[in-house]
């Protein structure tokens, strides 16, 4: 019993680490992507404004 219980709780740990790798490499692809869609954003409008 006592180990089904740490099997267990390693599985959760593994899976809540998995979880947060997770949801930071998409923070940081969101990041990403925003920055780069602000960037054509203000490069059209600066582009628009000179023509």
């Amino acid at each position: 019993m006592r180990i089904e219980n740490e099997m267990l709780s390693r599985f959760k740990e593994a899976g809540n680490l998995e979880m947060n790798s997770t949801e930071s490499s998409l923070s940081q692809e969101l990041d990403f992507f925003f920055d780069n869609v602000l960037d054509s954003v203000v490069n059209y409008f600066e582009e628009e404004v000179t023509v």
